[in-house]
């Protein structure tokens, strides 16, 4: 009798189990039936007076979010003359453009036309070509994807004697010190200064006007506060070949040298080593090319300025 009661009471809770998960099942898929049904078959609308895009036989993988197509900062950079856009809408393969921003700013796109994209970010580009796709009902709930193929709007150059010159492009922010970096850094024979050329607002590339000129100490504990000062789009570094003077003549070491600030004979006489035993300090000539190229003689005395370009020369004594 005992054995009987543990009996039923086992199948009583075995049945109210398998009742539990009957009514689970089909609650389940109710659900599924009603999904399916509030899916629309086609996002497209379907009169016949609109133009009717052929859907791809596979499903494209997911479009990726503009930003994620940028270089790390230029997810906010604004599109300019020169760049190229790579635009793709998900699931629609022939409204993909690849376009090039010209002076006037405005491009054309598949079905939508023109549109403006002077002073926009390639995200503000994506979400009016989508807007105007839906406004113009060609398709529901587009997704729009740009890639930046090439920014020539966003991009420095650095010239003149750097390691490496050359144009560099312009990710985020970077300071005059970081753009030299980028090329290397100046030569051996480079000037110790550099000249910053950039645009006026609203005039055209190729018109570059001096900025700015900066002095070169790149000694850890002089470096000039202007080297830090950002640097700007079509921005044009340039760091001229330095400037020599030379030493012949009754010097111990004659030869070619850089110049100086403030140089006079008297340095020139201790960089070339002194005069030698045979030379005369009262018999000294300076070499100087005039702005019209001419040559000309000057006698001079151990105070007198050296230019770049000079040719100081030592003359024997006379007795």
């Amino acid at each position: 009798m005992i054995i009987w009661s543990k009996f039923s009471a086992y199948s009583e809770i075995t049945a109210r189990k398998l009742l539990t998960a009957v009514l689970a099942f089909a609650f389940i898929g109710q659900l599924q039936a009603q999904e399916m049904k509030t899916v629309p078959a086609n996002g497209m609308k379907l009169e016949s007076q609109l133009l009717q895009l052929p859907q791809t036989d596979r499903v494209p993988t997911p479009a990726r979010n503009t930003a994620d197509e940028l270089p790390a900062g230029a997810a906010s950079d604004v599109i300019g003359e020169g760049d190229q856009l790579l635009i793709t809408v998900f699931g629609q393969p022939d409204l993909t453009a690849d376009v090039t921003i010209g002076e006037s700013g405005v491009i054309t796109l598949p079905l939508v036309g023109t549109v403006e994209v002077k002073g926009k970010t390639a995200t503000e580009i994506a979400a009016i070509f989508a807007k105007k796709l839906e406004q113009g009902q060609y398709i529901k709930n587009p997704r729009v994807s740009i890639k930046v193929m090439q920014q020539l709007s966003r991009t420095f150059s650095v010239l003149g004697e750097v390691l490496r010159p050359g144009r560099y492009p312009l990710q985020g922010q970077i300071s005059i010190l970081e753009a030299l970096s980028l090329a290397g850094g100046v030569s051996q024979k480079g000037e110790k200064s550099l000249r910053i050329l950039r645009r006026e607002p609203g005039k055209p590339a190729s018109e570059l006007q001096e900025y700015a000129s900066i002095k070169l100490e790149l000694d850890a504990t002089k470096l000039a506060p202007e080297l830090a000062q950002k640097i700007q789009p079509n921005d044009v570094l340039f760091v001229p070949q330095q400037k020599n003077f030379y030493v012949y003549g009754e010097v111990r070491r004659p030869g070619e040298y850089p110049m100086e600030d403030d140089l006079n004979v008297m340095r020139v006489l201790s960089i070339g080593g002194g005069v030698t035993d045979r030379g005369s300090v009262r018999r000294i000539i300076i070499h100087r090319k005039t702005e019209t190229g001419e040559l000309r003689e000057i006698s001079s005395g151990i105070t007198d300025k050296v230019l770049p370009g000079d040719v100081v020369f030592i003359n024997e004594r006379i007795f």
